[in-house]
């Protein structure tokens, strides 16, 4: 069958991050705590959208050229990861600062180069504003030592290696063996899931 790896990596990525969503809901009942609904609603959204790409995969045998069903899924995947960053900053005001928003530009930057979520500018502009504001406040918090820095700094690990994922992608041929782009993913994937125990043990410190 074409594109067997593809298949098992994304299959792995939908059960795994169904299972963390169903963690992270059961997390948000116990400790009544919205972030965790959040982490649940990014989980669903990132499993949602590969839900859709593995079908098309399935059916038709080939990589669909036009994937707006997943791309708008993702986005809003980060949307949620906004919002849950947004949570995490509800203490402060973070201000403008010159690193925090060297790294924002930089991220913008490399999607728009990209063309990550693409082919359509628009929606690479659209996800370049999300996860440049994710960079921003995560940098900020950073370095204004704001508590919660474990999260912060996967977070920007989590943009980092989406945004390698489709580096990698553009110079990858071969879909039907494992190389070094379902490394990527397959980390990827395992970054999100690992939000789910940084929350909760932020949580536990308090």
């Amino acid at each position: 069958m074409t594109m067997n790896f593809e298949l098992i990596d994304n299959c792995f990525q939908i059960a795994v991050l169904f299972c963390a969503a169903l963690a992270a809901i059961a997390a948000a009942l116990r400790h009544k705590d919205r972030r965790f609904l959040i982490l649940a609603l990014f989980d669903i959204c990132i499993s949602m959208g590969t839900l859709y790409w593995v079908l098309h995969l399935f059916i038709f045998g080939n990589v669909p050229q036009v994937f707006y069903v997943s791309e708008f899924s993702w986005i809003a995947a980060y949307l949620f990861l906004l919002s849950f960053q947004i949570l995490q900053t509800d203490r402060i005001k973070p201000l403008f600062f010159l690193p925090s928003l060297a790294c924002a530009l930089l991220t913008a930057a490399v999607v728009l180069a990209f063309r990550i979520f693409g082919p359509s500018y628009f929606v690479s502009a659209a996800f370049a504003g999300v996860v440049s504001a994710i960079v921003y406040l995560a940098v900020w918090r950073l370095l204004h030592r704001d508590g919660g820095q474990r999260i912060d700094r996967w977070l920007l690990l989590c943009v980092g290696l989406q945004l390698l994922l489709f580096v990698v992608s553009g110079f990858t041929q071969d879909y039907t063996r494992f190389n070094l782009y379902f490394a990527v993913d397959i980390t990827l994937t395992l970054s999100f899931v690992a939000l789910l125990p940084l929350a909760l043990r932020e949580v536990a410190e308090k």
